[in-house]
């Protein structure tokens, strides 16, 4: 998301969400080989779950514990909780003071214990509101006496704090891979990218995706530059940084902008990150095993910042290339928003990294080719385009896709053509 367009979604807010669920609705998207929404053709529709309940969210997530929960983050700091049956339960699972004076700030970010049944484990990334947490991203452990309960009761604890975010380019999206490690996107702040050099910089944590071991007796480097709090995190020994003197361990990736949204492929490990950008907007393929810089501020996609008109950037400065970048404003487009790598049931789309953009309500379903692009196609969603249109992916416990609409409060599942 970008700060110039922050009027426009502060305009949306005005119009605040019911309190109760719709029935589902359905929009046909086309076909991903064909401009119909023919079943023969191998297409995909998106089904509108809910219309109205939901206010501003901003991600959605399954604790994967057999309940068929959803649970839907509310940028203005609620936990929201849709039922197996597709019923928004009328009050939050959890509500949190959270700062919100900028669009991009709030409640931002969710991830389930992978121990969640058992040990009722919730982490959350937010904007802090309260003494000692302002003008920082926050992430913070509940613990849920009771994991199948449909209302948070329990303990809860800060895990990390990272200072300097006062407004805009926050990220705030995390997850945990395969590894057990929890991932957590940091934008660079607020300014233009002549005040981001501290994103190519690994003493600090501002523009960067950590990489943390929040296991009880977990144990690792000391090189930790987050600020602590009651819930312990350790720097895994096999990050890039660990245990080296001036740098911050907890760093896995560097070089970035606003990650707002990235997912992590359960197959293998992969980063799929999503980076706003100034001018150009990129999707960018990490291997967890490595880490490393994808080029911001010197670099906004394949190309140079401020431009000399060439796209050789990454080649010039020795950092990762995108897989695919874009200009703002191709096709109604504006601010990137990093989706998942499918692994559900719909054979079309198997092994396809599908992702959006905020303005054009697209999908984008992406293959990687033999050269190590994405080859993108673009498949209608039925939604209107706006800003915050596509706001943010999940999976459900089959796998399958849901995206939320931050400005309108509608909650979407990836189906199948019939």
């Amino acid at each position: 998301m970008d700060a110039r367009l922050a009027a426009v979604l502060l305009f949306t807010a005005l119009v605040p969400g019911c309190a109760e669920s719709a029935p589902p609705t359905t929009g046909t998207a086309a076909g991903l080989a064909a401009t119909g929404s023919s079943a023969g053709g191998g297409g995909i529709r998106v089904e509108q779950v809910l219309r109205e309940g939901l206010r501003f969210p901003t991600a959605v997530a399954s604790p994967r514990d057999g309940s068929g929960r959803m649970f839907v983050l509310e940028r203005e700091g609620r936990i929201r909780v849709l039922d197996r049956a597709g019923n928004l339960l009328p009050d939050p699972y959890y509500t949190r003071d959270v700062r919100t004076d900028d669009t991009e700030e709030g409640l931002l970010g969710l991830a389930f214990d992978p121990a969640f049944r058992d040990n009722g484990r919730i982490y959350i990334a937010y904007s802090g509101a309260i003494e000692g947490e302002r003008y920082g991203l926050v992430l913070r452990r509940l613990q849920a006496s009771d994991p199948s309960a449909n209302r948070f009761d329990g303990k809860e604890h800060l895990v990390m704090r990272v200072a300097g975010l006062v407004a805009n380019h926050n990220g705030g999206d995390i997850h945990f891979g395969p590894d057990g490690m929890l991932y957590w996107a940091i934008g660079a702040g607020t300014g233009e990218p002549s005040d981001h050099v501290h994103a190519s910089k690994t003493d600090n944590l501002l523009g960067k995706i950590l990489r943390i071991d929040v296991r009880d007796g977990a144990t690792g480097a000391r090189n930790t530059c987050g600020e602590k709090g009651r819930a312990p995190y350790a720097v895994p020994a096999d990050n890039p940084l660990a245990g080296q003197p001036g740098e911050c361990g907890e760093i896995l990736v560097h070089g970035l902008r606003n990650p707002w949204r990235f997912g992590i492929d359960a197959s293998d490990g992969t980063l799929w990150i999503g980076d706003v950008g100034k001018n150009r907007e990129e999707i960018s393929r990490v291997a967890a095993a490595t880490g490393g810089n994808l080029g911001y501020p010197a670099c906004q996609g394949h190309h140079a910042y401020p431009s000399t008109g060439a796209s050789d950037c990454p080649a010039e400065t020795g950092t990762i290339a995108p897989v695919y970048d874009y200009d703002r404003g191709v096709n109604g487009r504006c601010a990137i928003t990093g989706g998942r790598v499918y692994r559900g049931g719909i054979e079309r789309l198997k092994g396809t990294y599908v992702f959006s953009d905020s303005c054009s309500s697209e999908l984008l379903v992406g293959r990687m080719s033999a050269g190590g692009t994405l080859e993108v196609e673009s498949v209608a969603s039925g939604i209107a385009p706006g800003y915050g249109t596509g706001a943010s992916f999940g999976e459900g416990e089959d796998n399958e896709l849901w995206f939320v609409n931050h400005e309108n409060g509608g909650l979407y599942r990836v189906r199948g053509a019939d």
